[in-house]
């Protein structure tokens, strides 16, 4: 049976935000003109749209999970980025935006990153990459507004963060596994990869087209083709990353003791939370 993971829905919400963080940013990219050359880590105007962001916020609180105090995560983050992410104006000012909203989130804002953050804010020097998108220029200065509100305001109290626990699937590529719905049908899933990140292993699996009460033959199951997605929906899903599984939805779960070797495409995964498995099932292909 697979290894439970008892990380937090917040870590499954991070983890569906970033695998779905390059498919904003070619998005994003594709509405830019040509003036906002120096947006090459955002995907957005927000401060944590941004992947050099993204990164300073979830090693400090690693960092902070891992026992570090405030300082000692910060001076991590600093050491792990390097002179050169400081140096550089544009970078630097991501780094000191987004280690103050951390911070304060945490309430461990530090006093020299907040007046380094401050001033950024007040040189209008992050602004520049977006004088070429009068539209990201006003949102990036609204949430750059936030920030300053924000950082200057009374910060929550400091409270212990937990360390993270990793989730881990133990399931090899070519495993299958049943999952049985609310209405007691089996469905099938191929596992043909694994997607690992800091917060642990995910499958990623293919449904394959089948439906019923009892596990099939063998010989059938060997046979089957990957399910189509529904055609009449927003686009096709052919790979299925799976998060968040717990004591509730293992209970579902059925080893099934067979092995069919698939490749893995190279695509996007749609990321999905076992707790919303049976929705995922019958908003997009049809089943239940």
């Amino acid at each position: 049976m697979p290894q439970l993971c008892v990380s937090a829905d917040t870590r499954v919400a991070m983890l569906i935000r970033s695998g779905l963080r390059e498919d904003l940013r070619k998005r994003w990219r594709s509405n830019l003109v040509s003036g906002c050359n120096q947006c090459m880590g955002a995907w957005g105007t927000g401060i944590f749209q941004d992947d050099t962001a993204c990164d300073i916020r979830d090693g400090y609180r690693d960092y902070l999970g891992e026992g570090l105090s405030g300082p000692e995560a910060t001076a991590r983050i600093l050491k792990e980025l390097g002179a050169g992410s400081l140096a550089d104006p544009h970078e630097a000012g991501v780094v000191w935006m987004a280690l103050a909203a951390v911070q304060w989130k945490h309430g461990r804002l530090e006093d020299e990153t907040k007046k380094r953050a401050l001033s950024v804010i007040e040189s209008g020097t992050d602004l520049e990459r977006w004088r070429g998108n009068s539209k990201g220029l006003l949102k990036r200065k609204s949430a750059l507004e936030k920030l300053r509100v924000q950082i200057t305001s009374p910060q929550p109290p400091s409270r212990k963060v937990p360390r993270r626990i990793l989730c881990e699937s133990r399931w090899r590529e070519g495993d299958l596994f049943g999952y049985r719905l609310l209405d007691g049908r089996l469905v099938l899933f191929n596992v043909v990869g694994h997607h690992t990140d800091k917060g642990g292993k995910y499958p990623i699996c293919h449904l394959l087209d089948w439906i019923g009460e009892e596990l099939p033959r063998r010989d059938v199951i060997q046979s089957l083709e990957v399910k189509p997605s529904r055609p009449d929906n927003r686009h096709s899903i052919k790979q299925i990353m799976l998060v968040g599984l717990k004591q509730k939805s293992a209970r579902r779960l059925i080893e099934v003791d067979v092995r069919v070797t698939t490749e893995r495409q190279k695509i996007p995964s749609s990321v999905v939370h076992f707790k919303h498995l049976d929705k995922f099932l019958k908003d997009w292909f049809l089943i239940g």
